[in-house]
């Protein structure tokens, strides 16, 4: 009998260590999957053809497919679409794109933005990856109040902010992306903010809350930071170059330095990094809710390039885009 006890104790003890073995296991994957939600987006704009460029390209083919893509515009330039191409092609990740003003300059390159990123004759669009909502700005149709576009970009915030319906999936953070600069820092050779459009979005950003990210481009730089009040992200550093870093105006880490983002998503705070075409880490910024840190600004001054202004800046006239419905949402995507 007493054998029979010793040998049950000794079942028990392994059953009990069998026990704690695998609750640890499943703790341990439990947390590497939960670290692993975190959505991803990659971000690169003002591109082109140069070395530099094809450089960027050849990386992002290569990020993982979790990685989704939002180009901020200026893709082609003077490049021959069909020599680019195979460049685009090789990005296998879904990737949506903003106009730029040298995207609609020519009807070869709209078509090849088209092609490439879905995007419909408005050219603005919203897009939804898991926890994270985007909201695409054409800034060369009007987005001035009273417009179909700010109509449909206050409807977008309205069923994106703060979204907590239990029977739709949570929205952690919303990005409004646009080609031009509403915050930018002073840049040689560059452009100044479009101070019509900053009237449009902060004033959305405002309704929208704490967990917002603009998105720009247009200068060829890289810039991250918290800009009176508001998160932003200036990936201009896909390659055309050309452009020198300046006064930094309220940003916390500039470089003129070759690059794409590269952005995590956690709930209150996003991870945001700029990939040299060498692959490597250039920079590393952390944006929170309302507020971001650890930035590295460079120091070199020059003067601020001058605002742009009035109602609708920049706009083309109406015939140079096919005519849109009012209802009008392009891609409308939701990627779960």
């Amino acid at each position: 009998m007493t054998n029979v006890i010793k040998k049950l104790d000794k079942i028990s003890i392994v059953l009990s260590l069998t026990a704690v073995l695998f609750l640890s296991v499943y703790a341990i994957a439990f947390t590497a999957s939960s670290a692993s939600a975190d959505t991803e987006l990659i971000a690169v704009g003002d591109v082109g053809c140069k070395s530099a460029s094809l450089s960027n390209l050849k990386n992002i083919a290569n990020s993982p497919d979790k990685q989704k893509l939002l180009a901020v515009g200026d893709i082609v330039y003077n490049c021959s679409p069909s020599s680019i191409q195979k460049n685009w092609d090789a990005i296998k990740q879904e990737k949506h794109s903003v106009l730029g003003n040298h995207d609609v300059e020519k009807s070869s390159s709209k078509a090849f933005m088209a092609k490439n990123f879905g995007l419909g004759p408005s050219g603005w669009f919203s897009w939804k990856i898991n926890d994270i909502a985007i909201i695409g700005i054409n800034d060369y149709r009007p987005f001035n109040e009273g417009s179909v576009q700010h109509t449909y970009l206050e409807q977008k915030t309205t069923q994106f902010c703060g979204r907590d319906d239990s029977t739709l999936s949570p929205i952690n953070w919303v990005i409004y992306a646009t080609h031009e600069p509403i915050q930018t820092p002073s840049v040689g050779g560059g452009h100044g903010p479009n101070t019509a459009l900053r009237s449009v979005l902060e004033s959305l950003a405002e309704k929208c809350g704490d967990n917002v990210l603009i998105l720009e481009g247009h200068n060829h730089i890289t810039a991250f930071g918290n800009v009176k009040g508001n998160n932003h992200a200036l990936c201009g550093g896909g390659g055309f170059g050309g452009d020198d870093t300046g006064n930094s105006n309220g940003f916390e880490f500039q470089t003129k330095k070759f690059g794409y983002c590269q952005f995590s998503f956690g709930e209150d705070s996003i991870e945001a990094k700029l990939i040299g075409t060498d692959g490597k880490v250039i920079g590393t910024h952390t944006f929170t809710a309302g507020g971001s840190t650890a930035g590295s600004p460079t120091t070199r001054t020059v003067s601020e390039g001058p605002d742009r202004t009035g109602s609708t800046t920049n706009v083309l006239p109406s015939s140079s885009f096919p005519p849109s419905p009012p209802d009008n949402t392009d891609i409308d995507t939701e990627t779960e």
